[in-house]
């Protein structure tokens, strides 16, 4: 039976293209990664997309010095996911 919760395989050419894209793996850093619990391994994730997002805000405030607080907030939004569409429909126009 197909459950909806449950993550989608990514294909064989998928995973070829991300294993291309990283290069070989460094057997000493995949040894550490295997000695640390999952604990670990999150707050790393968490300590690293905390970092991606400040590096996030600093460029898009230099790219967009005047733009309003909402605005900005989905300029960060939208850089974080790669997708340009999200909250095109929140925008105010100026004009109302």
């Amino acid at each position: 039976m197909f459950d909806e919760c449950a993550p989608a395989q990514p294909d064989r050419d998928e995973v070829e293209r991300l294993r291309q894209r990283l290069g070989p793996l460094d057997p000493r850093q995949v040894a550490i990664w295997r000695r640390m619990t999952p604990v670990q391994r999150l707050e790393i994730a968490f300590q690293m997309y905390d970092l991606a997002l400040g590096v996030v805000r600093v460029t898009e405030r230099r790219f967009h010095p005047d733009l309003p607080s909402e605005e900005f907030k989905w300029c960060v939004i939208r850089r974080m996911h790669g997708d340009l569409s999200l909250g095109k429909a929140h925008r105010v126009d100026a004009n109302e």
